[in-house]
């Protein structure tokens, strides 16, 4: 009876001082480092070479321009779809994962065109 309780304990004891190790190991390696910024895009190198303020805004006013047409076109389609899908369901029926999923989408979709709305 007592050989088993001493096998058990040198187990621990080895199990014990191996995840410490491996603790100390990874605490002299030091805290994880941060990635490595991207690089700048072409496009906005481009931009900042015009120089001309005037011209630099009207650039970035057109590119804003584009990516809210963009987002609100694909809003739209994702209400019409998620309108679509409701209108097949009874009103009995609890509503299914695909539609809570797709109003999150939409969420998500009208905080990103009221962001664009403000720049």
């Amino acid at each position: 009876m007592i050989q088993p309780r001493r096998d058990f304990l040198r187990v621990v004891g080895a199990t014990t001082s191996c995840v410490m190790g491996a603790a100390v190991v990874a605490r002299a390696q030091g805290k994880h480092k941060f990635p490595e910024p991207p690089q700048p895009a072409e496009q906005g190198n481009h931009i900042a070479a015009l120089g001309d303020p005037q011209l630099v805004q009207r650039v970035q006013l057109k590119q804003n321009e584009k990516e809210f047409r963009e987002s609100l076109a694909s809003l739209f389609d994702r209400v019409s779809e998620l309108k679509q899908d409701t209108e097949a369901m009874h009103t009995a029926q609890i509503f299914s994962v695909k539609v809570y999923k797709q109003t999150g989408e939409i969420e998500h979709l009208a905080k990103r065109l009221r962001s664009l709305a403000k720049s």
